[in-house]
This record gives C-alpha cells, structure tokens and sequence, in this order.
C-alpha cells in the first residue's frame, strides 16, 4: 500500500499518497457482502489510524474531496465513526467525526447529522445546538432529532416538536412500527437513485436504533 503521506495542493488544500484507501474502502465493502460485518469494521478502523497519523496534531489540513484517494479515506472515516457508534462507542464516534468536518469543512459526506446523533447519546446538548442548522430547516432527520433530543434531555416533547415531527408521516410510522428489516428489498430501493419516502425513513430508524433503544418510550410518544 506505500506509506502514507500528506502533500499540499494549489488550491490551497490536501491530498493523501499512499495507503491505497479506494482499495481498502473496497475490502471493506466486499467484507460486508460477505456477511463479514466484524472485518470490515477492522479494516476501516485499522485505515482510519493510518490516516490520522498523517494529520498535524496542531493544525487544520483541508482534504480535498475530489481526489479519489483522498476522498476514499474520507468515506473511511465516516464509516469508522458509524462502525463505533453502532457498538456504542460514542466518544469515539463524535471525535472522529469532529475531525472529519475539521478535514472535509463543506461536508461532502454528511457527517453532521451522524455527529448529532453523537451529541445527543453523550448528552452533549450545547454542542448539538449549535450544528442543528446544519442539518436543513424542514428535513425530517432534523424534525426527529429535535422532538428526540427534548425526550432524552427532560422525558417528555413539547407540541411544537411533535406537530413538526407528525408532519413526515412516514417516519412517524416507521418509528411506530414492529419490524425495522434491512432486508433485500429495502437495500434495493435505498441504494437506487430515488429512493422512497419508506425507504428513507426506515434509514433514519436504523441510523437512530441504539438511541431509540436507550431512551425507551419515544413511539409511544409519538402515536
């Protein structure tokens, strides 16, 4: 793979030599249609810690997007911190998304909505207030993380938050619904270019289950 190396650019910005992370990007995929979950978790996390060795310790280096390798590295990071958050490591998760939008400040992945989640299991309710207009005015992850966010931070959701929640129906009913599969149809219509409002919302829930699991009640809340 070579050792890995930062190099400036004349726009000001980043590349990242080395490492071959469009390869292991592609292990890590191939792993996970083998069903081999746990090494694609390894190879992700074991590339993230090349990458971060690479990064000032003091300093901001913008990585640019649009160099295969460089972008590959940063899809990487984000799966890692996905890969942590779904095993509960959460402190793990929000720093190396705090440091992905250090790198990556347009936010060509959308790690913001993923840190959000970050913030509210580490209820870290000031740090979530300030990137909550990062995530859209009228999206519904961003309906959802507000009525969540009040449930887990005071057991209960105002009216306001509810009725904006209620708006996107099918969360709603996702939310409320007994079976959550990722089963082949839903990986089908999410992976297509226009995915469904079912199917989208049922990301949401996937994205979101440990913290719908350990904040138990919020369905109730919202039938």
């Amino acid at each position: 793979m070579g050792k890995t190396t930062l190099k400036p650019t004349e726009n000001q910005n980043f590349i990242l030599l080395g490492g071959d992370f469009v390869r292991q990007l592609d292990t890590a995929h191939s792993q996970e249609e083998r069903g081999d979950f746990e090494g694609a978790c390894n190879t992700r996390y074991k590339a993230f810690q090349q990458i971060v060795e690479v990064l000032p310790e003091d300093d901001v280096a913008e990585l640019d997007f649009s160099h295969a390798n460089t972008r590959a590295a940063i899809e990487i990071v984000y799966g890692s911190a996905v890969d942590n958050f779904l095993a509960g490591d959460v402190e793990l998760a929000a720093a190396q998304l705090e440091l992905l939008l250090e790198c990556d400040s347009e936010d060509h992945i959308e790690a913001t909505p993923q840190l959000a989640l970050c913030y509210i299991a580490l209820e870290e309710w000031e740090c979530l207030e300030e990137i909550l207009p990062d995530l859209g005015d009228k999206s519904a992850f961003r309906a959802f993380v507000e009525a969540f966010a009040e449930y887990a931070h005071t057991g209960g959701v105002s009216e306001e938050a509810l009725s904006a929640l209620r708006r996107h129906h099918h969360l709603c009913e996702e939310l409320c619904a007994e079976e959550h599969l990722a089963d082949e149809g839903y990986l089908k219509d999410i992976s297509s270019e226009r995915p469904t409002q079912q199917a989208l919302a049922r990301e949401i829930y996937l994205r979101c289950e440990p913290l719908l699991l350990k904040y138990e009640g919020f369905d109730s809340i919202v039938k």
